[in-house]
């Protein structure tokens, strides 16, 4: 069975401490949050925790549709989870307990939603036991409190399904969390097993005397924990070996360290080691309360990861320096993430004016993007942005263009072009914005424009053939889509709207939308927005062959949510696509391998995928 669906609607079984925390990260990412939880006194709890989180959501960004409104709650386990698309279950930490209340949850939830559980210490295979569904069953470990630190440890049991592991990581990391996969399952997980052992040798130092309860947390917390906030142990000795990195500290510092190893100690845990603590802690807390240096914490907390969110967590980045770039229309936003989903980050808010196409020069360090603007009004533009999201700069005024749509960079004549759906054009204009060209006309009268035949929308371009592709919509899936190609230079003494030169590539599709180029193997790609079976889908021909043998176009990739935005990355053969769905998917050129990276991000239009990425001003 495939889990990936959309998700909207999510269960949380259990509202202490945990379960609050999930529900008001969940209500912060924009979903419905159903609750459940017999104890007295229950909902009210809830509902004043995520009161009391929500300004700290605030400070991390909240996400489209975000309100508390959204929060339900009933006491009845059947009614929470019978609409819920994902469920995170936060139940007392009992084997037996866990094991009943795990099959009653697959009783009663859909088929297709995948159960989480917040379990700190119990394996899934033992979870599952009793169910009948056990392949959508896993462990979702969050690190405390979950609406604060990314962290989500993900494991599945014996029985659990790979689909199911594979779709619950793209969701965590759809929704800003961090998640790691645990190829095994192992008591404790594994942050809970580090945590045990740093603290076992803080436990066995302050039994030996070397050190206070005050010296030892300053040990950790002004030192290695400052640089382990940056980046993680191996790769801070990689850091540490200078120029030779790893290769140098494995071959001459390794050693040293493994003997170090052998040295450390195991405490004695007595009644007087027991008090030492205890009492080292209460001098250190100073009269403060529990709450208070918890509330303390998590500041620091919010500014780190604001720190971090702003340096582009520079030391999680891929060497190559590559990302996806996409846009949320619904949230006014311009979003970039690493390949694998992981990384959001929002590169510049408060796009109100429809933006739809996107394209990345990596070399230069700038975004472009189309503002379709109010498609009656002929007032769309075209903007530019560096990389970080600073100077953003319009550079085809409002009323230069009708609607843009997609846009296609190339670098090597410095231009872009574009669509303009009710504008009827293919258009062009230098890298700054200026002169502006109109390379193709389809129509220009009011009646002209009601005909959704004449509307332009995908684009790309052929720099080396010469050659410009684009895409003509036809009606909301009226099977009356087309994609033609010219060359790029309109012919000698002919005009935009009478070209001799336009070839129709192919015809009768249901709603084109967006398209790109794989020139190594001359091979045309596009999005489809129209109805099953051949709409909703991403697919391929071949740009080439003559028009008596071309081949029917090949489905590559079903199931879309009114697919939109398409980016090709042929050197690694994947390819990658949004829809208005919210969703960002990855998938092999050939369609194999599809992924959900990351859903219920808003309505999304374009994408664009960019490798060797630098800032503007380097």
């Amino acid at each position: 069975m495939t889990f990936a669906k959309p998700i909207h609607r999510i269960a949380i079984v259990g509202t202490g401490v945990i379960g609050a925390s999930w529900a008001a990260q969940y209500l912060a990412r924009g979903f419905d949050v159903v609750a459940t939880d017999p104890a007295p006194g229950a909902e009210a709890n809830l509902r004043k925790y995520v009161d009391e989180a929500w300004e700290q959501l605030r400070i991390i960004g909240l996400s489209p549709g975000a309100a508390r409104e959204r929060l339900t709650f009933t006491s009845n386990l059947k009614e929470a989870l019978s609409n819920a698309d994902f469920v995170q279950e936060n139940g007392p930490e009992r084997p037996d307990f866990k094991i009943k209340l795990f099959a009653e949850m697959d009783d009663a939830t859909p088929a297709d939603s995948i159960l989480a559980s917040s379990s700190s210490g119990l394996t899934m295979s033992v979870i599952q036991t009793d169910c009948k569904r056990p392949e959508r069953c896993l462990i979702g470990h969050p690190f405390n409190p979950p609406h604060i630190i990314p962290l989500v440890e993900v494991v599945g049991g014996a029985k659990t399904s790979p689909a199911a592991l594979q779709q619950a990581m793209a969701f965590y990391a759809s929704i800003g969390k961090k998640p790691i996969f645990l190829r095994k399952e192992f008591p404790g997980h594994v942050a809970n097993r580090l945590q045990a052992a740093l603290y076992r040798e803080v436990v066995y130092l302050i039994q030996q005397g070397v050190l206070s309860v005050a010296d030892a947390d300053d040990a950790v917390s002004w030192g290695p924990g400052l640089r382990w906030g940056v980046m993680g142990p191996s790769l801070q000795w990689h850091v540490g070996g200078g120029p030779g990195g790893i290769r140098h500290f494995a071959e001459h510092l390794m050693d040293p360290l493994t003997g170090l190893m052998k040295a450390l100690g195991n405490p004695e845990v007595t009644a007087e080691l027991k008090q030492t603590i205890i009492d080292g802690v209460l001098t250190e807390a100073a009269g403060r309360s529990v709450d208070q240096l918890a509330q303390e914490e998590n500041a620091v907390l919010l500014g780190l990861l604001k720190l971090r969110a702003r340096n582009g967590g520079a030391a999680h980045r891929n060497a190559a320096e590559e990302r996806i770039f996409f846009l949320d229309v619904s949230g006014g936003r311009m979003v970039s993430a690493n390949p694998n989903g992981s990384d959001l980050t929002v590169v510049i808010d408060g796009l109100t004016r429809i933006p739809d196409g996107i394209a990345v020069d990596a070399q230069a360090g700038h975004i472009y993007w189309t503002n379709m603007g109010i498609p009656s009004k002929n007032d769309g533009s075209i903007e530019r942005v560096d990389i970080d999201g600073r100077n953003r700069k319009t550079i085809v005024p409002e009323g230069a263009t009708f609607t843009p749509k997609q846009l296609a960079l190339d670098k090597q004549s410095g231009k872009l072009y574009w669509s303009d759906r009710e504008g009827m054009r293919v258009m062009r204009a230098n890298l700054d914005g200026s002169n502006i060209e109109t390379l193709v006309e389809t129509g220009h009268t009011d009646s002209d424009r009601r005909d959704e035949r004449n509307w332009c929308v995908g684009i790309a371009v052929d720099p080396g053939a010469k050659k410009i592709y684009w895409g003509q919509k036809g009606p909301d899936n009226g099977g009356q889509g087309r994609i033609f190609r010219a060359n790029l230079e309109i012919p000698k003494s002919q005009t935009p709207a009478a070209r001799t030169d336009i070839e129709v590539l192919f015809a009768g599709l249901p709603e084109p939308i967006d398209l790109d180029l794989d020139l190594a193997t001359r091979t045309i790609y596009w999005t489809d927005r129209g109805d099953p079976p051949r709409g909703n889908t991403v697919n391929r021909a071949p740009m080439d062959a003559p028009k008596k043998s071309r081949r029917k176009p090949e489905i590559l990739s079903t199931h879309l949510m009114e697919g939109i935005g398409l980016s090709l990355d042929p050197s690694s053969q994947r390819m990658f696509v949004t829809d208005l769905g919210g969703s960002v998917y990855s998938a092999k050129l050939d369609g194999t391998d599809k992924k959900a990276l990351l859903i219920a991000q808003g309505n999304l239009t374009g994408v664009a995928y960019a490798r060797g990425l630098r800032s503007s001003n380097q």
